[in-house]
Parts: structure tokens; sequence; C-alpha cells
């Protein structure tokens, strides 16, 4: 299955809608999904220059669109003609990516989701105005998505009156691991603020409430770190310097992952004063440090806090009332810190992200666009068209790629082979023929989308493939892998075929070497399963090559030396009659014993 997930901005831009979306993009990846992401080519807020337009962060691929306009509704019509390879469509947060892609949804055809994000109600601006756009915009361009899933219990009751029949409730997942265990072990009034310098975030109230706490004679520390925003580092500064906190107060900004946990590490509380919130996400990373939370009054928080049964809620209006509560915190939880701080990683760790992962996939499987797995055995779902935008990814992003193509007798031997299984299971596995078709209906009540078998799909991806190739071929006999080689290589000519060997050796270092020296980014196997699997498995990486496909006995039906089934025994899903018809005492035992064995496991198949 692939995901493409669509954010106004990802890294290297900085916060909360950021992080959840590189966060479940990775658990996604790891659980299988083909995830990428795609983001508008410039940070907001910043004079920098245009981000590359191809990108691959941390085994993302992400792709970047300029755009016209305001950040606040950046405009980018070209994101149409990057959307064909997809199964899925996940935008996250309301923006003109949301209305553009509803308006143009008969045109594109494909599935859409939304993540809400908190909508566009970050802030008090124009909120009459938003409200009208809302109940009336985002209304109708909700009817164009499949599901849309609420962020957090505040954004569910504020989505639910315009979407509610296809509203769920998938709270945000966390990075748990990213300052586990960070925070300082013993009890100290130290604090840290960790996101964006906006407006909405009122940093400061906070150092406000600072200069309140020193007339208390608390001898606290606050820590503010994050990127600005909204222009309000410099104001922070000016303010600090005012209230001559500049010795409790400091401000750290622009810092990696690893500096920021340095800076957790000297933090026994997680402060935030912020008007709204769609989540609260850095709160939920505090905890997970061990840092216990002191928040303002706002539906997010409250929830949290609530759930977590621990922490503050902080009327932060009030400075002086806020300095006296937080006083009053520190002294009440100094002699219980220890057991509240594990109490704290302990009610993070429900928000940890392999959790909520499992819950977006589940979703996306219900929409039937799930792999198959059969008999053991995890197979592709998609279109042709799907799969040659992904192969060409591959070799776009250098990602090394084995395709397999499974029939009845693949997965007979996958079955009663659990080696190769695992090693099946670690390639891109194409539906090949009417038997694994038979099986997806009877376990999963519908088909393949088309039938991808080799001999037919391989020339299909060479004329369509939108990368220039150079292709090595390797298996079957000399002759035929020789007028296999010289037919593709007139047919396609668009790409370079820079070798070729016969199936019969016993070296295989020799062989990768040769197939490196021809600086080959594609080699076709053609020795039969599992032979060929096995070979790819084992030597891929040492041939320099990016995407390897074991084909069967694809030379010698295009070198002539064996003749396909004509063209209406193939429509009637009949070719493997034609070859038992040509090769009986060869194919009689895979057709007749195999394809009976095979149908039966199909039929009590709960893998």
């Amino acid at each position: 299955m692939r995901v493409l997930h669509i954010v106004r901005q990802f890294s290297p831009a900085m916060g909360g809608l950021e992080n959840f979306v590189k966060s479940l993009v990775l658990e996604q990846r790891s659980n299988g999904i083909d995830a990428e992401v795609l983001t508008l080519n410039r940070v907001f807020h910043q004079q920098a220059e245009t981000l590359p337009a191809a990108d691959c962060i941390d085994g993302i691929p992400v792709t970047r669109i300029g755009y016209r306009g305001s950040y606040k509704y950046p405009i980018a019509p070209t994101i149409s003609s990057y959307l064909s390879s997809y199964d899925l469509i996940h935008v996250h947060g309301v923006d003109f990516f949301v209305d553009y892609l509803a308006l143009t949804a008969p045109f594109h055809g494909k599935p859409l989701l939304l993540s809400t994000h908190g909508g566009f109600f970050h802030t008090p601006f124009a909120s009459t105005t938003k409200k009208l756009l809302f109940n009336t915009v985002t209304r109708l361009s909700l009817k164009a998505y499949r599901q849309v899933y609420a962020c957090s219990n505040n954004d569910y009751q504020r989505f639910k009156p315009i979407c509610a029949p296809k509203l769920l409730l998938i709270e945000n997942g966390v990075d748990t691991a990213k300052f586990a265990n960070a925070g300082q072990q013993q009890h100290q009034p130290n604090m840290i603020f960790i996101g964006r310098f906006s407006d909405n975030k009122r940093i400061d109230k906070l150092v406000a409430m600072m200069a309140e706490l020193m007339k208390l004679d608390i001898d606290a520390t606050l820590r503010i770190v994050g990127k600005d925003w909204d222009g309000n580092e410099l104001r922070l500064r000016q303010q600090i310097d005012r209230l001559k906190l500049n010795s409790q107060v400091t401000l750290h900004t622009d810092l990696s992952d690893q500096q920021v946990k340095a800076q957790v590490s000297n933090a026994n509380f997680i402060i935030s004063a912020s008007e709204y919130e769609g989540f609260g996400l850095t709160l939920i990373e505090g905890m997970a440090a061990g840092l216990l939370p002191l928040a303002s009054n706002i539906p997010s928080f409250s929830r949290i806090v609530e759930q977590a049964q621990l922490g503050q809620i902080i009327n932060f209006d009030d400075p002086t009332q806020a300095a006296k509560s937080i006083a009053n915190y520190f002294t009440s939880v100094e002699p219980h810190y220890p057991q509240l701080r594990r109490a704290a990683i302990e009610r993070a760790a429900h928000y940890a992200w392999p959790t909520v992962a499992k819950t977006f996939i589940a979703q996306y499987q219900q929409l039937g666009l799930q792999p198959k797995t059969l008999q053991g055995v995890q197979m592709d779902s998609r279109d042709g068209e799907a799969v040659i935008a992904s192969l060409d990814n591959a070799i776009k992003l250098q990602q090394p790629l084995v395709v397999a193509y499974a029939n009845a007798h693949t997965i007979n031997l996958a079955r009663n082979d659990s080696n190769y299984r695992q090693l099946l299971n670690r390639c891109l596995v194409l539906n090949d023929g009417v038997g694994v078709s038979m099986a997806s209906r009877l376990k999963y009540g519908q088909s393949f989308s088309e039938n991808l078998n080799g001999t037919d799909f391989t020339p299909r991806y060479f004329a369509n493939s939108q990368q220039s190739l150079r292709i090595f071929l390797l298996g079957a006999k000399p002759n035929n892998v020789q007028r296999c080689f010289a037919t593709w290589q007139q047919q396609y000519p668009q790409h370079q075929w820079v070798g070729y060997h016969h199936g019969f050796f016993d070296d295989d270092q020799q062989i990768c070497k040769q197939i490196a020296d021809a600086k080959a980014n594609v080699v076709i196997v053609a020795m039969g399963n599992p032979l060929q699997e096995r070979w790819l498995d084992r030597n891929l990486s040492q041939t320099g090559a990016v995407v390897g496909i074991g084909v069967g006995a694809l030379f010698d039906f295009t070198a002539g030396d064996v003749s396909r089934a004509p063209s209406w025994l193939r429509k009637m899903k009949l070719e493997w009659l034609y070859r038992l018809i040509q090769e009986p005492k060869r194919m009689w035992r895979r057709y007749l014993l195999g394809n009976l064995t095979f149908l039966y496991n199909a039929l009590g198949d709960n893998s």
C-alpha cells in the first residue's frame, strides 16, 4: 500500500504537527506501508532559500512543491500531478490542500483522509470568519473525504457537527523514546517550555509568572526551547531583560533533538501557558522524560492532566496567582517526587507511537487497500501503475528492492519452507495467476486489482518506467538469454542494456562483479523460484543494483524457445492448462496436485 502524507510544513521545520507526521510515517514504513511525505518548499517565517524538491529524511522520501500567497493559506495547485501512484492520500491540518483535493476529487479519484490537528483555530484571530468558513467551506470539502481523524477530544467535539458519520477519535501518538527518562532524578524547581514561539503559546505569560515567583524567594529556573515564530523571540528577550530575569529564564532556539534532550535533562516540570492546542504533544513528551506537567486550563491540557492524574492546571492570566499555585505545587510534590516521576513515564507510555500507528493502519485496511496475506505470504494489492511508480521511486531514491511474482506454486513452496516464506516477506510480492486470485477472493471477498504475472508485467515496466534503467539479464540457457537481450534492446531503446549472463555458473562473486562493473541498476534473474529469489536476497547488494526481479521462464518465452498460450486462452485464465499440455511430465505435479493442495489450504487460510 502506498500512502502519501500531505502536510504544509515538514522537517527542517520544527513543531508538533511536523513531529506527528514524521513519527507516523516512520512507524508505517516499519510496518510495511510505503508511506511518503509531500510538503511545501519553504519554511514559514524564515527568509531561507527554497528547499530541495526531493529529499530523504531519516529514510522518509519527501517531495516539496512551491506555493503562492500567505502561509496561512498557501496555494499549491501543482499537487495534482503528484497523486497518481498512491493508493491513499492522508492530509494533515485544514488548509488549501484539504479544499483543493476535495474540489479535484472527481479528476484524481484518490481516497482522501484527514487528520484534524486543531483545524485552523489555533489563535483567536478572525474567529468569527473562521467559524463561518468552517461551517460552510470546510463542511463541504469534508464530504469528499472517506475518514476524518480527530487528533484530540477537543477536535472531536469541534468537528462532530460537520462530519460526524466519518469522524474517528485517534489521539496523537507521541515519540516517547525521544526524551525517555531524560529529566532530572531529584526534585528541583526547574521548568522547561518546548515548542514554537507563536502567539498562541503565550510564552510572555510564563515570563511574567517567573517574575512573581522570584518575589516568593523560589529559586526556580525556566528554559524556553523552540523556534522563533510570529517574530516573538525579540519581544521575549526584551521582556526578560526588563524584568531582570536573565539568570532565571533562558531562551534556546534551533536546537537538534539531542540538544533539546540535554535541556530536558536539567528540568523537572514541563510547562505551557498556551491558549490553544489541538492535542498537547509536548506535555506528553515531557511526561515521558519524567517531567510533571504545569499547564493552562484548555481542554486538551485538562484532558491529559485528568487522565494522568498528576500535574497541575494553572491560571496564567493572573501571574501573581499563577506563581503562588506553582510554588504550592512544588512544595506538595517534593516528598513524593520519585513516585510521581515514575507515574508520569508510565502514563506517557499509553500514547506511544507503535500503538497509535497500528490504529491508523487498521483504519486504512478497512478501506480495502491493505496488502493481502495468503498462506503466510504478504502480497501487494496495488494496480500495475502504482507498482511501476513504486519501482521508479526505488530507483530514484536508491532504495534496494527485490520483486517476486507469486503464483500457487510459489505459495506452496513458501508454506512448506519457513526460510523461503520469510525471504518473500522481505520482497515486493506481486500476484501471478488465477490461483492466487481465487485464494484472495476466498479470504478477503475480493480479488486483486489486476493480474501482475511476470511474463506480462516485466515488459510493461520497461515500457512505462520514467527512470533511466541500466538493465542486466541473468539466467536461462546461453542462447535464450542472448536472444532475449537482443529482443528487449530493440524493443526498449530508451533504456541501457548493459550485459547478460546465462544461469549456469558456480561463482556468485564473479557474476556480482560483472554486474557491478556494468553499473546496472536493475537485475532481471531467470532461474525459477525459489532459486532466483534466494539469489537476489543473497547477492543484490553485492551487484550494486537497486532493483532485482525474479522472472522464471520469461527469457525462454521472449527468446521463442517456449511458446505462450494463445491470447484467447490467457484471457480465460487457462495459461496453466496450456503449459500442462505442452510439458505434462514436468508440469503435472505442479498444476494438478499443486493447485489442488493450494486451494485446499486457501479454504482454511487464517494467516
